[in-house]
């Protein structure tokens, strides 16, 4: 009796474990990865929340984490929030001036009406560099997307690059 109750306790310890480092979506995410659920409008989003459906996206920030290499004060920088047909769902464009080495730059992205959660799974973050000459931009992200449900999608990457040798990134949008 004292071995089942012991197992009992430790398939349970097991299972805290996993929602702690996973997330509870995370530990049922991994638990059945085949799951027509996961990637309906009714999956869990990263803070284990379920999004209504028909949720639509009301706001988009990403905040960029400049390394060791600037990016220069005149080079142009195009971000764009692509649905999973490609379309723009949100998008900045600009100079922005320079990002230094060591500092954090958030920007506002402009919302286009009518995106759903359902059409930015398996979308896209499309981050492009138009440089004056030479210039090589090491840096990470984090994108913000809100919506209109108050749920929210995170999408972050580290360690990236573009340079005038590779201009352009995309990166899949985190759900």
């Amino acid at each position: 009796m004292r071995t089942s109750t012991f197992t009992g306790r430790a398939a349970a310890s097991a299972a805290v474990v996993l929602a702690v480092v996973f997330g509870s979506a995370g530990a049922a995410h991994a638990a059945d990865r085949s799951s027509p659920v996961a990637s309906s409008h009714h999956a869990a989003s990263a803070h284990g929340r379920l999004a209504a459906p028909g949720a639509t996206l009301t706001d988009a920030s990403i905040t960029f984490f400049t390394l060791d290499d600037n990016k220069d004060s005149d080079t142009l920088l195009s971000i764009q929030v692509l649905d999973r047909n490609n379309k723009v769902a949100a998008s900045a464009t600009g100079f922005f001036g320079q990002f230094g080495d060591g500092t954090t730059r958030p920007i506002t992205l402009k919302v286009r009406a009518g995106f759903t959660w359902d059409a930015l799974q398996a979308g896209h973050l499309r981050l492009n560099i138009q440089p004056h000459g030479d210039d090589t931009w090491k840096f990470g992200y984090e994108l913000d997307l809100g919506f209109s449900d108050g749920d929210f999608a995170p999408t972050i990457a580290n360690r990236l690059s573009l340079s005038e040798d590779n201009k352009t990134r995309l990166d899949p949008l985190q759900f």
